[in-house]
């Protein structure tokens, strides 16, 4: 089930805050881990008072979309529960929530990248990142006039 919120709290914050680590470190390897490490209090500070789409399941989070505005800031799911359509489940309610949703992805993560895509997330932007000195690719996706 997915629960739109803003912010998170407790169990449940560290909860997210582990699938977001997690997730980032088996997602970039060719990122060094202490990159992630070392902003995992900063980001777990962000997400405690961010807009969040979490997708729970018997009392416990499997995944999870950060939103800032329209940007997605994040997009987890628990290793386990990957490849089950929770991700897209999260990126539907988004959809249903905002008429635009922008994205940055680094260019080696070819999985979300093939996976946002699918979505209807188009490139507007290549660039270095200034931090980790990646390529990433920012995409846009915006909801069809009626």
């Amino acid at each position: 089930m997915i629960e739109h919120v803003q912010g998170a709290a407790g169990e449940r914050l560290n909860e997210i805050a582990r699938i977001w680590l997690a997730g980032n470190l088996d997602a970039h390897s060719f990122i060094d881990p202490d990159y992630w490490k070392h902003y995992f209090d900063v980001v777990k500070h962000d997400i405690a008072k961010s807009e969040l789409f979490i997708f729970e399941e018997n009392g416990h989070v499997q995944g999870f979309m950060g939103m800032d505005g329209h940007y997605i800031a994040g997009l987890f799911v628990a290793k386990g529960h990957r490849d089950q359509g929770i991700g897209s489940q999260l990126m539907d309610a988004a959809k249903q929530n905002h008429s635009e949703l922008t994205l940055s992805v680094y260019e080696k993560n070819a999985h979300a990248y093939t996976f946002y895509r699918k979505r209807g997330f188009k490139e507007f932007q290549h660039r270095a990142d200034r931090v980790t000195g990646e390529f990433a690719i920012n995409m846009r996706w915006k909801r069809r006039g009626r």
